[in-house]
């Protein structure tokens, strides 16, 4: 089958209905689709309310940072961070519309065991302690009823939302260089999946749902452990261009926001050089930071 052109065509335009209804249950990749929901659920789901339950007593640390009161409640932003799973799910429905379904599918499993390894990768950090953050108890909006109801908020450091973001945008560039692509699609499919994933980094300190100290985290899981996805210069950069135009707060106080994430980042660098396992510089950082709590 020859690959179709898109060269006009955002991601955006992919009807997500079209993965979900295909390649995630596709054979080629069913199998490991379904050890990846297994691993979500043991490491996202039941950790948070066997925590919550009584049922494991893992330490909680809070988070937060007092940066994070300089940037702005901001409820309309919800849509924008929701928008996480379909950040990587509209790609396979373009993959389906270029490839067809059968190598899609296989392409997809290639994603699947990286999203697992992911939270395989979460879990060496939570389960060593819980993290959350003080959220407001805003209930104005259907999405942050569904968030409060969905998510009991254990699980912030590393933020999922944003591995999950950035390593997708990794993933597809990969993809983008070794399949059959147009130039033009490689070029605006790559500018649109890095805006995307900057924008929904940002939006998580928007609606609360994290804390500065919760980015530096979600970035260096995704370098230490997927290299040839993402490089330590690709969060770096990623970092620096982040809150580039804040809304609602100061370009100083987003420049203080970013020297901040920066500095962690590097920090985490610095320390797992020094380290038997990636892990133990968050873990490090947990710790001192409980003692302050």
């Amino acid at each position: 089958m020859k690959p179709r052109i898109y060269d006009n065509k955002p991601l955006k335009s992919f009807n997500p209905l079209t993965a979900y209804a295909g390649v995630l249950f596709g054979p080629p990749s069913f199998i490991t689709n379904f050890k990846c929901f297994a691993t979500i659920l043991k490491e996202f789901f039941f950790l948070q309310y066997f925590e919550k339950w009584h049922i494991l007593h893992i330490p909680v640390v809070h988070v937060d940072h007092p940066l994070d009161k300089k940037i702005p409640f901001t409820p309309s932003k919800v849509t924008v961070y929701l928008d996480f799973i379909n950040l990587w799910v509209r790609p396979l429905a373009m993959l389906v519309k270029k490839f067809g379904f059968w190598h899609a599918s296989r392409l997809t499993k290639k994603w699947m065991l990286s999203f697992r390894k992911l939270y395989q990768c979460c879990g060496k950090i939570y389960h060593f302690r819980l993290t959350t953050t003080d959220r407001p108890n805003y209930k104005e909006m259907r999405e942050f009823r569904q968030i409060h109801a969905l998510d009991p908020h254990f699980l912030c450091v590393p933020s999922l939302h944003v591995s999950t973001v950035f390593l997708a945008w990794g993933f597809y560039r990969k993809i983008f260089g070794e399949e059959a692509f147009t130039e033009t699609e490689k070029q605006n499919w790559e500018r649109e999946l890095y805006s995307g994933a900057l924008e929904i980094t940002e939006t998580v300190l928007y609606v609360k749902q994290h804390s500065v100290n919760c980015i530096p985290a979600a970035l260096y899981l995704a370098t230490a452990n997927f290299p040839e996805l993402v490089s330590v210069e690709d969060a770096r950069k990623f970092i620096s261009e982040m809150f580039c135009t804040p809304e609602g707060f100061s370009y100083e106080a987003a420049f203080q926001v970013r020297e901040h994430i920066r500095t962690t980042y590097e920090k985490y660098i610095e320390e797992c050089a020094k380290s038997q396992n990636w892990y133990e510089p968050v873990h490090e950082f947990l710790v001192n930071y409980e003692r302050k709590d």
